[in-house]
């Protein structure tokens, strides 16, 4: 596991022994270090005074050349175990004793520089044997390096038990001190860890101390404080808000089932007026009409002018009722939605206007073809019928022009018709959609009731989609519809 996800009160003990076994292990080295080169130096000294003793009990054998006597003198250093090789040189740097005797042991062929000094595996000592001032010898010593060893190994042996004696004792000891730092900071992470989980903002750490770390207790709790009044005042305004918009619900529910009413009772009112008035519309037109054929020779111009009049205001008055009634059974009749092929439903609306088109040589383009949508078959087909109708009927130029299409890339998909008209002005942008609404005198550009754009607003209102326009004044229109509600 990395150290960094370690529990920070382990991470607190590893620091701890870190610390102890690093200052434990570098003041033990030291302290080897030094003894052992102080026990060099003292084993530099007492081979020096020990070959001084040898020169010193070796002058007579030098002297005289009594070889046997320098022997003996050699031999009484068996005594010490640690003397490995000893041998007298005379003044010319002859050997000239030697010990151990035999050939199992070298020893220098020649003395060397008088002093002290470690060689391989031991350490070599070269003294002067004089005799009234004058050099006659040089006695040479070499011990091995088993006392230094042995002073190595109990020095090791005791820092490394003093070493784990320390260790011990630090981690009996820090294990305790240790919860001073660690406990206040894992109850701090306890808690943050249980507010998390069950979201409540009214649990607090417990402070135990004055401290930095109690000051960050203070300001956890503190914390903790501002964000249960923040979190109350956000479910007060929760509540206030469910309880507005609730209220608002029911109103708009109960609005919109009085609209619904209204309507409905509006359509049928529309219903059974339009139905109703249409009898005695009749009966005006057939008795002006009866006049006319039965009376025509005893009525002067005026009063025939008057009675052909009357006959025309019968036939539009109907005309408009007809529409009135199309529009009320808009709102009454169910759509009869099915999967609609509009290439086709376009070709057969673009077939029934095939005279009309050619009589005003109308160019109609549809620059690529249409999808495939859920709509009324019957409805759409009436849709694109007055648009194109209207495209034609308010069109001065020379050569009119009409497009069919959908816009690119579109979501739900925008239908469009587009003409080279007379356009609108932006002001009555909204007002053409509105009944009986025109913006022409009555005979002008063919003549209507002004409700053909209203019943398209209502189709596409019905396939809860929405219409609107793009028109300059000379220029020409493009209306724009969708047949199905945005996302």
């Amino acid at each position: 596991m990395p150290l960094r996800n370690v529990p920070i009160r382990q991470k607190l003990m590893l620091i701890a022994l870190l610390t102890t076994g690093g200052t434990l292990l570098f003041a033990g080295s030291a302290l080897i270090f030094f003894n052992v080169e102080r026990f060099k130096e003292e084993m530099k000294d007492d081979l020096k005074i020990l070959a001084q003793i040898v020169a010193q009990n070796s002058t007579a054998a030098l002297s005289f050349g009594d070889r046997g006597t320098g022997a003996e003198t050699l031999r009484s250093l068996s005594a010490r175990k640690t003397i490995v090789a000893a041998a007298l040189y005379d003044k010319k740097g002859r050997l000239f004793a030697q010990y151990p005797q035999g050939s199992g042991v070298e020893f220098p062929a020649q003395p060397a520089k008088d002093g002290a000094g470690f060689v391989s595996g031991g350490l070599a000592v070269f003294r002067p044997v004089e005799l009234k001032g004058e050099r006659i010898g040089t006695v040479y010593l070499r011990s091995d390096l088993s006392e230094l060893t042995s002073r190595i190994k109990v020095q090791a042996l005791t820092v490394g038990t003093v070493f784990l004696a320390s260790g011990l004792a630090a981690l009996l000891l820090s294990s305790r001190l240790l919860r001073l730092v660690s406990g206040p900071i894992l109850d701090l992470s306890k808690t943050a860890r249980a507010v998390s989980e069950q979201q409540d903002y009214s649990l607090r750490a417990e402070k135990r101390g004055s401290d930095e770390l109690g000051q960050l207790v203070d300001a956890f709790n503190q914390m903790l404080g501002q964000i249960q009044q923040r979190d109350s005042a956000l479910q007060e305004a929760k509540e206030e808000l469910e309880r507005r918009v609730d209220e608002r619900t029911r109103e708009l529910a109960r609005r919109n089932e009085e609209l619904h009413q209204s309507n409905k009772e509006l359509d049928d009112f529309a219903y059974i007026a339009s139905h109703d008035l249409k009898e005695p519309l009749r009966g005006i037109h057939n008795f002006s009409n009866f006049l006319l054929e039965d009376y025509a020779g005893k009525l002067d111009d005026e009063g025939r002018s008057k009675l052909e009049t009357l006959m025309r205001l019968t036939r539009r008055m109907e005309t408009l009722i007809d529409s009135l009634l199309q529009f009320s059974r808009l709102g009454r009749v169910d759509l009869a939605m099915d999967r609609v092929d509009l290439n086709e439903t376009v070709a057969g609306v673009l077939d029934s206007l095939a005279i009309t088109l050619q009589e005003e040589g109308v160019e109609v383009r549809i620059p690529k073809p249409l999808p495939k949508v859920r709509a009324d078959r019957a409805r759409v087909g009436e849709i694109f019928s007055n648009l194109i109708v209207n495209a034609v009927k308010y069109n001065d130029k020379p050569q009119k022009r009409v497009e069919i299409g959908m816009k690119n890339g579109s979501r739900p998909p925008v239908f469009y018709v587009r003409d080279n008209g007379i356009g609108i002005p932006e002001k009555h942008h909204d007002a053409v959609f509105r009944i009986f609404k025109r913006l022409h005198g009555r005979d002008k550009f063919g003549g209507g009731t002004g409700a053909g754009l209203t019943i398209v607003k209502k189709i596409v209102e019905r396939h809860h989609g929405r219409i609107w326009l793009e028109s300059s004044p000379g220029e020409g229109t493009t209306f724009y519809f969708t047949l199905q509600e945005e996302t």
